[in-house]
């Protein structure tokens, strides 16, 4: 597998992140975890990160699961134009349910097993490569799984793509999230592995070979 976790954007290492995807990729990315923001919030939200994608010299294009919630068999299409995907933060309720009502959730883990997608992620993305959602939900929009916008399942799924043994937790010791606290203590009570990201930090899996990143 190759896989680039962070808590935010690149960290302080968008050279390895352009090193892993390829500079010059076009990368699909998918933005359903950002669902919950109004329509003129969201779109500033993609495009800030588009614009911090295309910076870096990839091509970056978007991927709104919603437009394959009701077409069947289609969503495959989205892997086979794009080799490298990143899955945007936001509510990771939302993105897990997406990567469900799409379809895309078995074909997605099976290419990223077999090498044939790279996968990136930050924040909510990043959460969702773990073993389970648990404990990462909060009152907030943001990070409610209770939060159910026109067209979502009102199912809520706890577990994660398991692509990883832990649990990344992102945006450790930033003064916004400081519910992030208790979410840690509520993994240690379970015992449930995860490992703590700052924003400047992030996880590289390339092979059997994990670095992380400073």
């Amino acid at each position: 597998m190759r896989l680039f976790l962070s808590s935010y954007r690149a960290g302080k290492h968008p050279d390895r992140l352009v090193e892993l995807f390829g500079a010059g990729s076009q990368v699909g990315v998918i933005t359903n975890a950002k669902d919950y923001k109004s329509f003129g919030e969201r779109k500033a939200s993609v495009n800030e990160l588009l614009n911090y994608l295309s910076a870096l010299a990839m091509k970056p294009v978007e991927i709104d699961l919603r437009d394959y919630f009701q077409i069947s068999n289609s969503v495959s299409e989205v892997l086979s134009k794009n080799k490298t995907i990143w899955l945007a933060g936001g509510n990771a309720f939302l993105l897990r349910r997406a990567l469900r009502q799409s379809g895309i959730e078995p074909i997605l883990g099976d290419a990223v097993r077999k090498n044939q997608i790279v996968l990136g992620g930050e924040s909510a993305g990043a959460i969702i490569m773990g073993p389970t959602l648990k404990h990462s939900e909060l009152d907030t929009d943001e990070d409610s799984p209770n939060y159910i916008p026109e067209g979502y399942d009102k199912e809520v799924i706890w577990e994660g793509l398991d692509f990883i043994t832990y649990v990344p937790v992102p945006h450790y010791q930033t003064s916004d999230y400081i519910g992030i606290y208790e979410y840690v203590s509520k993994l240690d009570k379970e015992g449930i592995p995860y490992k703590t990201m700052t924003d400047d930090q992030a996880i590289l899996i390339n092979g059997d070979k994990e670095e992380f990143l400073e």
